[in-house]
């Protein structure tokens, strides 16, 4: 039942809810060196926002995306072995030209993971009640994670998986920043 689903799913973002335009969109989404100026953009307003205190919280930043790739890379791909879906032929994927189908597990999807650690940590870091900050993350997150599917490279449960372990991830790295901070005596 749930594998229908997914592959349902998959079947209806991968080959039906397409154009040539999100084509482009959703490989730029899904390339990470598309997100380079991007992540150093948000680095400098970090260093001008927060000072010193930038320091640590760059810090635990950048860990909140390493320890989600670790985790879903390196301990989840290979404990579950799912093979992508973009090498399931009975699937007939629909691959754009230029995006590269790895060999890696398929469970869960590290680009999901990693910006959803990022997003989540972000949206702590300036509050939930920032409605346009949280949309904003969110959005950020929630797109790069649907062009993995779009793509053809990954199931929509790895894709919520991996968005599960982010936000945990996250969650967990903005905590130890705030503890940091404290016994700093920067807060």
């Amino acid at each position: 039942m749930m594998l229908n689903l997914d592959q349902s799913l998959y079947h209806l973002i991968n080959q039906t809810l397409t154009n040539s335009v999100l084509d482009v969109v959703m490989f730029y989404f899904s390339e990470k060196y598309f997100w380079i100026p991007f992540y150093i953009i948000v680095i400098a307003l970090l260093i001008k926002s927060y000072g010193k205190k930038s320091t640590v919280l760059i810090f635990f930043l950048v860990l909140s995306a390493v320890l989600s790739d670790r985790f879903t890379s390196g301990l989840m791909k290979p404990f579950f072995n799912r093979t992508r879906p973009c090498h399931v032929t009975e699937l007939t994927p629909r691959i754009i030209e230029g995006v590269h189908c790895s060999d890696t597990g398929s469970m869960a999807s590290s680009h999901a993971s990693n910006h959803f650690a990022v997003a989540i940590f972000m949206i702590m870091l300036y509050g939930w009640s920032k409605t346009s900050n949280t949309l904003f993350w969110l959005l950020w997150a929630g797109s790069v994670a649907y062009s993995r599917i779009y793509l053809g490279v990954h199931y929509p449960s790895d894709v919520l998986v991996g968005a599960i372990v982010g936000v945990l991830l996250g969650l967990l790295c903005f905590k130890m920043y705030s503890i940091s901070i404290k016994k700093l005596k920067w807060a």
